[in-house]
């Protein structure tokens, strides 16, 4: 736990000191890359794995559950911001400090006037569509590279070796080296945070605590899930991607490969159902829960691949709040998903 914390605070800091540097632009990409191997790596764990693959229809049920429970877990939290916090008013960053919601701080971070924040608006709007194609395209090629490392396990196109375990741990502190740098290099993250209404924390705040408090009280439902591995699985809130790989490479040193596997699989499916159930049900939860539901619901991903989808659905002037909400979600992942898992 406490070496992939100080790799990636490590990576923080040095985000920080070179991110005036011109290749960070790759960044994102690299990201990607290293992310795209490390699933494959995993999906070849599972395909050799006959206890995972003869289990499969098991494990999806415990995804599903734990992705319904942190999902209502994330609206319940959000509609008691909603009314308490906010108590149901407009969140329209064009307003005035009257409104108590924005302050003079929201219009000097966002450096805009209105006629550029209408042109901002426009964009998202043109961009709706296309965005969330390119989303949904970025999960199916995520999946796409599991199911091939599980295709190559299976058939056994891949052969075994003995330092295969460690060598995706290295792939793993290279890739928490590069989330630390994208963090710390992020030039809108210090304007985001220093900006806004300090009222915003609670939204992030509260999908956080939602998420877990929902996904303990299920995992008493869940057979041969302890409560810390459901909270890990329930951490990744949406981030399939880089949840589902911390847990199996964590989780080996203390239950062994089998085990690991499966928990990473059902991290790697629960929080795929979270973004689906974003993507598919945000309008309904939007009316049922309040506006901020659907960004709670989609956790890490508000910021990026649900955007187009919460911005239909509750209205184009949450596009800020969502993106901040999703940098904070995000930024808690592997700390949580770490910690959860090293229990």
């Amino acid at each position: 736990m406490f070496k992939v914390l100080f790799i990636t605070f490590l990576g923080i800091g040095l985000g920080y000191l070179v991110r005036s540097v011109a290749w960070l632009k790759y960044l994102p990409k690299s990201i990607t890359y290293t992310i795209w191997l490390l699933l494959f790596f995993f999906g070849l764990q599972v395909g050799e794995n006959d206890l995972v693959v003869n289990n499969l229809d098991t494990l999806g049920v415990k995804a599903l559950v734990i992705a319904v429970a942190g999902s209502l877990g994330s609206c319940v939290a959000a509609w008691a911001v909603w009314k308490g916090i906010f108590k149901g008013n407009s969140l329209n960053p064009k307003k005035t400090s009257e409104s108590g919601l924005y302050d003079t701080q929201v219009h000097h971070m966002a450096e805009m006037d209105n006629h550029s924040v209408a042109a901002a608006e426009q964009g998202v709007e043109e961009n709706l569509s296309g965005s969330k194609f390119k989303g949904m395209l970025g999960g199916v090629v995520v999946v796409s590279f599991f199911a091939a490392g599980c295709i190559c396990g299976w058939l056994q196109f891949v052969p075994q070796f003995p330092f295969y375990g460690e060598v995706a741990m290295y792939v793993l502190y290279a890739l928490m080296v590069q989330v630390g740098m994208s963090i710390g290099s992020d030039p809108k993250l210090k304007e985001i945070i220093l900006g806004l209404n300090p009222k915003f924390f609670f939204l992030p705040l509260g999908t956080i605590v939602g998420t877990l408090v929902f996904v303990a009280a299920v995992s008493i439902f869940i057979g041969k899930m302890s409560l810390p591995d459901s909270l890990a699985v329930g951490a990744g809130f949406g981030y399939y991607s880089l949840s589902s790989v911390l847990i199996t490479q964590i989780k080996e040193a203390t239950v062994g490969a089998d085990m690991a596997a499966q928990l990473g699989t059902i991290a790697l499916m629960s929080n795929i159902m979270r973004e689906v159930i974003t993507l598919l049900f945000a309008p309904v939860i939007c009316n049922v829960f309040g506006k901020l539901a659907p960004i709670s619901t989609g956790g890490a991903t508000s910021m990026d691949s649900s955007l187009p989808v919460i911005t239909a659905a509750c209205g184009k002037e949450l596009v800020f709040i969502s993106i901040f909400h999703g940098v904070l979600v995000d930024f808690s992942v592997p700390f949580l998903v770490t910690f959860f898992a090293s229990m």
